[in-house]
């Protein structure tokens, strides 16, 4: 490493000085790297043009076989009752149907109510009731909620307190709504209502109020299940009492224990491959069981585990309307199958929505006349298909124009670091606009490319009738030559005229872009794709690096970075050199000043 002095003797910038001398000795190497940047700004214009190809040739590619045009829709002459939809391997024909019966699911319910409907206080409620104290509780009765409020006293009994709360609770509700009583000393309160769907009662503390808890309550009590409290906590509230276990539906174990609530209970069933779905319907105060999936082989097939009495406790029972189960089973029901006749032909189905023939029917009701249902070519797709076409081409078109015509300025150079350093940002990037213009400046593959596409819109295709085989005659125009214009080519779409051609003669509209080997998609597909391979080995895919050396742009940038980094140290070496001889210069300049100032002594 040389050491680097600043002209301590001799009084000079030597920093400056060798600043200086290595601008004009960096000057080979600033011509490399503004080399490196126009092969760089080349490379990324021509990849830009190979992006809009590639965009371009997946349009065409979609549109030069004729089974990329057979697009259908479907409509139908009831469609409360049938609707359809039909890919491209349908018939354009009709079909009639007649939904004589829907695919259904099987359900299965409890027999009857599953709790006692029955409030029960646990022990003898403290009959001195004082005011602000004890004498308040929440009710709440089919989800309204009343405050009740008892009137003070110390001399209530059992039955003189249960007299009292019936009468604050007729003056909330009304009368028959919920019956209070006492029964072995406990206090009752039970909903009144059509057996079997009799309302829920949920009671509940008042802040700062121990009334419910003093009467033997605790909140949240209910008269029917509480699907939140656990199973051990309800366990008074069944009217058969839960013994922990595990039970089998459709083969599949669900276990249990005390810690599960009623919810949990029926997420484990829901979450579960036994593909059912389980439920608690509070109004009937039952357990239901419905099968996630419709026809014969969605089934529920429920069976004691190898211990507990759940499914006992749930009042599970095999319904009257059904065959009777085959143990183990306690209960087993399937779904049924829809019942369809198809242009006379019937047949069972276990969904509701199936394909046959290319046609998806979606069944949503039963049928007492047959419905017509009709598979037509779907025109709007192909308007949209050749409309997005057009809009590819013209887009591409319109960039290969302007990268072919930009105007080259020869006196814009790439900036070197220090000339940057010289500039503000905007000055940048307006002088390197200036640089990047008309790199692609007739370039041959793109005139080329230009000049294919611009002949097959207008070329005449073997194949299709005369009436419809160009492109002008299905109302599709090219745009007035004007010189100097980049709208030059472009196509321009009548939409009036391209439908009135699909509805005379299809298939000659689909032949002008198909036919093999001759459709326009298929000729700008295989030019498109030339011209994507050749743009690539001048500038290599867009996953690769800029200086990949596969691609003719990528070598010689890798060659320039070869060069560059060389450079370095070549530079590196000629500071070293000229800081060395300043500092050699430097030192003789000391040596000669400490001498001069030992002689002028000499003759003081």
């Amino acid at each position: 490493m040389v050491t680097r002095v600043s002209g301590i003797n001799s009084g000079m910038d030597i920093d400056k000085m060798v600043s200086d001398l290595m601008k004009a000795e960096r000057m080979p190497q600033d011509k490399l790297k503004q080399k490196k940047t126009t092969l760089t700004w080349t490379s990324d214009l021509y990849r830009e043009i190979n992006s809009k190809l590639a965009s371009f040739k997946t349009v065409v590619d979609n549109m030069r076989l004729s089974g990329d045009w057979k697009a259908n829709t479907g409509s139908s002459s009831n469609e409360s009752a049938v609707t359809i939809s039909a890919d491209s391997t349908a018939s354009t024909i009709n079909h009639k149907i007649t939904v004589t019966k829907l695919a259904a699911g099987a359900s299965v319910s409890s027999a009857g109510g599953i709790s006692t409907n029955t409030l029960v206080s646990t022990g003898t409620p403290i009959t001195d009731i004082q005011a602000g104290e004890n004498d308040q509780f929440n009710i709440s009765l089919g989800g309204v909620s009343k405050k009740i409020t008892l009137t003070p006293g110390s001399s209530y009994t059992d039955t003189s307190l249960a007299a009292e709360i019936q009468n604050q609770v007729n003056n909330a509700f009304g009368a028959n709504k919920i019956q209070v009583s006492v029964n072995a000393g406990s206090l009752e309160f039970k909903a009144l209502g059509t057996a079997g769907n009799e309302p829920q009662i949920i009671l509940s503390d008042v802040a700062n109020n121990s009334g419910l808890a003093d009467l033997g309550f605790v909140s949240g009590q209910s008269n029917k299940i509480n699907p939140k409290m656990t199973l051990g906590d309800l366990g008074y509230q069944f009217s058969t009492p839960i013994i922990p276990g595990n039970f089998l539906i459709n083969g599949i174990s669900i276990n249990y224990d005390d810690s599960d609530t009623l919810t949990s209970l029926m997420n484990k069933v829901n979450n579960s491959a036994a593909g059912v779905n389980m439920s608690y319907d509070e109004v009937s105060d039952k357990i239901v069981f419905t099968t996630k999936g419709v026809g014969t082989t969605a089934q529920i097939d429920l069976q004691d585990g190898t211990s507990g009495n759940i499914l006992t406790a749930l009042n599970m029972t095999q319904p009257a309307s059904e065959p009777a189960a085959t143990p183990p089973s306690i209960v087993h029901v399937t779904g049924t199958d829809a019942d369809v006749t198809i242009d006379g032909v019937q047949s069972y189905r276990s969904s509701n929505t199936f394909t046959t023939g290319g046609v998806t029917y979606n069944l949503k009701q039963t049928t007492t006349s047959p419905v017509t249902v009709s598979v037509s070519q779907d025109t709007d797709s192909m308007v949209t298909k050749i409309k997005d076409f057009v809009t590819k081409f013209n887009d591409t078109l319109d960039l290969l124009n302007k990268r072919v015509k930009e105007v080259k300025y020869r006196s814009f150079t790439p900036l070197t670091d220090d000339q940057k350093k010289a500039m503000q940002a905007a000055d940048i990037t307006l002088w390197e606009d200036k640089a990047k213009s008309g790199l692609l400046h007739n370039d041959d593959v793109l005139k080329s490319t230009i000049n294919d596409l611009r002949g097959l819109a207008v070329a005449t295709i073997p194949g299709a009738t005369s009436t419809y085989n160009a492109f002008y005659k299905i109302g599709i125009g090219t745009t007035a030559y004007n010189p100097g214009s980049a709208d030059n080519g472009k196509l321009v779409l009548d939409e009036a005229a391209l439908r009135k051609a699909l509805s005379e003669d299809p298939s000659s509209v689909i032949a002008v872009f198909s036919n093999q080997p001759d459709g326009v998609a298929q000729k700008m597909f295989d030019k498109v794709t030339k011209s994507i391979k050749t743009i690539t080995q001048k500038a290599g895919a867009a996953d690769t690096t800029v200086d990949d050396v596969t691609s003719d742009l990528g070598d010689q940038i890798h060659k320039l970075n070869v060069n560059i980094t060389d450079f370095d140290g070549k530079l590196a070496k000629k500071e070293d050199y000229y800081y060395s001889m300043f500092a050699k210069m430097d030192s003789a300049v000391g040596t000669s000043n400490s001498q001069l100032n030992w002689l002028s002594k000499q003759f003081q």
